[in-house]
């Protein structure tokens, strides 16, 4: 496997373009091991009575003569030695061995003699280096890889060449084709291999089913089609009926709702107006006449709390707003002069029977005092004295006017 030299991701032999980063790979790199060390005459190992390798050219040992001649290099002159005189005892024997391994090793360290550089100012080689000239470009034998000499002539364009990616691999599921040049890429890859484009730019936007499309219809099955259009008939049914009982619950309410918010109250009086007793001279009456200086008050002979003055309508009204005046008098002084209601017990009848009360709390001084109540159908309206200011003996607890609005 092959290692990118930007990123230093695994890529297989043959791309282009580095699958992770995108970084541009040289088509000719290869992988390369590193050549072989020379051992030197030195570091041979010297046997008894052998000559150990000595040529930095792979000379095998042995052959001293012939590596001398091919080897550019001048070899000293070994000083003579006078034969030694043979020796009685072992002892000598063992000294002239000896002195013949060390002459063996002297000589084979006289091959390796480094190569001088040429001399500037000489530029004809020396003459032992004339037996060893190289022979001519044209005759000498191509090495692999390069290429062989050419005549001149004229300019060829180099013929394409056609890459083989012999490092695909099967298919995968999660494998991406790049769009530009069809070249299969592992699953993860930002960049094609071939040609190096981004691959994520490719990729296409996820559609968003709606809703009602993920939906699975079941199937049609031979005698259902009828049982399902009478299901919805039923279905039908109980909506409209539905329907019809929401109107008619709240619809009256509703349009009632409305209508109170958006009419516009109306004055009305009373077809009659009774009391539970009058004082001589202040009947029930007074109370829907429009004068404020004139009032109902209960009898004398009888106590005001627990008296009332009751107004019936007829027809019906839909009763909105309420305003009482309390006192004899909008004037002050005259005001002071008698009793006036503090607390009043509204009692509503409607037309089907049924009756609500409500309690109205007044305030002690002169003029209108308005109560918002919202009640339909209202037959009767009944005020009973509950509480009073200044009741004392003598004086009579006035209730000048009631005005009555509803909604037309």
């Amino acid at each position: 496997m092959r290692i990118c030299g930007n990123c230093g991701a695994e890529v297989a032999p043959g791309d282009g373009f580095c699958g992770t980063c995108g970084a541009f790979l040289a088509w000719d790199a290869t992988d390369t091991a590193p050549a072989p060390a020379t051992m030197t005459a030195r570091d041979a190992p010297a046997s008894d009575g052998a000559t150990p390798a000595a040529t930095a050219t792979g000379t095998p040992a042995g052959t001293g003569g012939t590596a001398a001649a091919e080897t550019p290099a001048r070899t000293p002159t070994e000083p003579t030695e006078p034969a030694a005189k043979p020796a009685a005892g072992t002892g000598d024997v063992e000294h002239e061995e000896h002195r013949a391994q060390e002459r063996d090793l002297r000589r084979a360290a006289a091959l390796v003699v480094p190569v001088r550089p040429a001399d500037e100012t000489n530029p004809t080689p020396p003459p032992d280096r004339a037996a060893v000239t190289p022979p001519p470009a044209a005759d000498r034998p191509p090495v692999a890889g390069q290429p062989g000499a050419v005549l001149p002539g004229r300019p060829v364009a180099p013929t394409p060449e056609v890459r083989d990616f012999a490092g695909d691999r099967a298919g995968g599921a999660d494998d991406v084709v790049c769009p530009a040049c069809g070249t299969t890429n592992r699953g993860g890859s930002s960049f094609c291999r071939g040609c190096g484009r981004p691959l994520i730019a490719t990729a296409q936007p996820t559609v968003v089913v709606p809703w009602w499309r993920r939906l699975r219809w079941p199937r049609r099955r031979p005698g259902r089609g009828r049982l399902r259009r009478l299901l919805a008939v039923l279905v039908a049914l109980v909506l409209v009926a539905g329907a019809v009982w929401a109107v008619a619950r709240f619809a009256g309410p509703v349009v009632d709702a409305v209508r109170d918010r958006t009419a516009k109250p109306e004055a009305v009086l009373p077809s009659t107006v009774t009391a539970s007793s009058e004082a001589s001279g202040h009947p029930a009456r007074s109370t829907v006449d429009g004068l404020n200086n004139r009032y109902w008050a209960p009898a004398a002979d009888r106590p005001a709390t627990g008296q009332y003055v009751e107004l019936t309508f007829d027809p019906p009204i839909r009763l909105m707003d309420l305003i009482v005046h309390t006192g004899a008098s909008p004037q002050q002084d005259a005001f002071v002069r008698q009793g006036r209601p503090a607390e009043l017990t509204m009692t509503l009848w409607t037309r089907d029977g049924t009756s609500s009360t409500t309690v109205l709390r007044l305030t002690d001084r002169p003029g209108p005092q308005s109560f918002h109540h919202v009640t339909g159908g209202v037959a009767r309206l009944r005020l009973t004295v509950d509480a009073s200011y200044g009741a004392q003996q003598g004086r009579q607890v006035a209730l000048a006017e009631i005005e009555v609005f509803r909604r037309p």
